[in-house]
């Protein structure tokens, strides 16, 4: 097989067009493939717009053209993992993105893990969600923080990652394998949308159970079993499972469970965290600035924006989870308190953008106690609450924030419940609103418009947790034996990708023991 870089497609060009561009590159009859796929996929928009493809082919004779510029030799990897005999059941708390492929990978092995979410199956979790989202009413146990599938289950599913690892493969795989468009294996920014990534996820629970895990939803882990510093299992609201091993996949909004840890005298620490809030602009305006006024006439694919700043301070502020063409969605988990995040559908058809803008924020802002940072997030979650009194969301014109004035909205937001006009100065404090202030003038720089054209909807606490559960190189925790942190609750991942690819190595260490 060989990798075949930089075949260009004008944004006109149907993509089936690629195969007979691939042929006249390499000056073949496009019937000489035995294998073609696309391995790359980017957009040029920076003069007259493009698509620049890599693709991967297996032709007879292949090493004639390794000596041509822009092809190399392509070595295909095997992902799989061997077999294993054992009667030991990992328990899996949590089916978050690092809980289910962990579980995925564990029965890939023949290892049958007991796996047990606190929320519920995404049918019904939908059902509890848009009672929430259409009328404020929260179930605390099954919501857009708690159940199957995550957080990421009613987010825009984005599975674009920094991480340069074979196994992100393995994940994308799997999610073709369930029901993802294929595209999602070679775009440069791939996503799901809310809409399909739940159906994917169901199918992936749905497998797993044919194949023999046991899984237990509205089912809420209470207390864990520890003997000698060394996991025997753990207690529910409902049943008592025992196992030397458990994954602890819980995502970062489980304070509860976090307690039951400490109490068992697992090692947990502080670390940083982010905050923040919402920010909306016109799809258009973010089209417009991103592609360029031609690219942007004839492109029919919201632009997204990554925008980073190192204030004077130090403190960093950056945009996180960006949903072009989506929806800022109610978020909350706990009662009176409010928490934002971003949604989008897999066609993006919204005519709003939105972005988390974040700051970091560390035990000086939040205190030394191990659940300091706990309490700084709910604090400003209740907060949010007492200013409108309900679920509806404080809002502010960007332009105003900067001036601390209030006035009505320059457009409504998408937020479902409903704003009140609040000044978001008040929400955080000096230090934190004056890096904010900082950031935003520059972001306005690189995107014009961003300040007179955007609003901002608070707040944002759920993008990071702020303990961590500290672990061995072998995945096991630094003081208990058999207990194997992983995720964005854990403390070592942030999204879909990075959480999931977290799952698979716990898996993998797993496997290793028990072969």
């Amino acid at each position: 097989m060989i990798l075949i870089k930089n075949i260009r497609l004008t944004i006109e060009e149907k993509e089936d067009t690629l195969r007979y561009k691939t042929a006249r590159k390499l000056g073949i009859d496009p019937g000489s493939f035995r294998s073609f796929r696309i391995a790359h996929k980017s957009l040029d928009a920076r003069k007259e717009p493009f698509f620049n493809y890599q693709v991967i082919v297996e032709l007879t004779n292949e090493k004639r053209f390794l000596k041509r510029n822009d092809i190399t030799e392509y070595f295909p990897l095997d992902l799989g993992v061997p077999k294993v005999n054992t009667s030991i059941r990992p328990i899996v708390i949590g089916l978050g993105p690092s809980g289910l492929f962990c579980a995925y990978r564990l029965l890939a092995a023949g290892i049958r893990p007991i796996v047990i979410e606190r929320g519920s199956r995404i049918v019904k979790r939908e059902k509890a969600v848009e009672l929430f989202t259409d009328k404020g009413i929260l179930d605390p146990e099954s919501n857009v923080q708690y159940g199957e599938g995550g957080a990421g289950t009613f987010s825009d599913a984005k599975l674009t990652t920094r991480i340069k690892d074979p196994l992100i493969n393995y994940i994308i795989d799997a999610l073709i394998a369930f029901g993802a468009d294929e595209s999602i294996a070679y775009e440069s920014h791939p996503h799901i949308g809310t809409d399909r990534i739940r159906n994917i996820i169901t199918k992936m629970t749905d497998w797993m159970i044919s194949e023999g895990a046991d899984c237990y939803f509205d089912e809420k882990v209470t207390d864990f079993l520890v003997e000698n510093r060394q996991i025997t299992g753990v207690v529910t609201n409902n049943n008592r499972f025992a196992s030397p091993i458990v994954i602890a996949a819980f995502g970062h909004s489980a304070y509860d469970t976090f307690t039951a840890l400490h109490q068992k005298g697992v090692y947990l620490e502080n670390k940083d965290i982010s905050i923040g809030f919402r920010v909306e602009h016109p799809q258009k305006m973010i089209d417009l600035n991103q592609y360029g006024p031609k690219a942007a006439a004839k492109l029919n694919i919201p632009a997204e924006y990554f925008l980073r700043a190192k204030t004077t301070s130090g403190k960093g502020v950056y945009s996180f989870c960006m949903c072009p063409g989506g929806y800022v969605m109610p978020s909350s988990s706990d009662i009176g308190g409010i928490v934002t995040n971003g949604m989008s559908f897999s066609d993006r058809g919204n005519d709003l953008a939105n972005s988390a803008i974040l700051a970091t924020i560390n035990q000086s802002d939040y205190g030394n106690d191990l659940f300091s940072g706990f309490n700084y997030i709910h604090s400003i979650e209740k907060n949010a609450y007492l200013i409108t009194n309900s679920y509806q969301a404080p809002a502010q014109n960007i332009k105003d924030y900067l001036k601390s004035q209030t006035n009505e909205l320059i457009f409504p937001s998408s937020y479902s419940l409903g704003t009140v006009n609040y000044n978001l100065n008040y929400l955080f404090s000096d230090k934190i609103n004056a890096a904010f202030h900082e950031a935003i003038e520059y972001f306005d720089h690189l995107i014009p418009g961003f300040i007179d054209h955007g609003i901002m909807v608070a707040p944002e606490t759920r993008s990071s947790c702020p303990l961590r559960i500290k672990r061995q190189p072998n995945g096991v925790s630094i003081n208990t034996g058999g207990l194997y942190p992983i995720g964005e609750g854990a403390g070592y991942a942030g999204g879909i990708m990075s959480s999931a690819l977290d799952g698979i190595k716990a898996a993998d260490k797993i496997i290793a023991l028990l072969g």
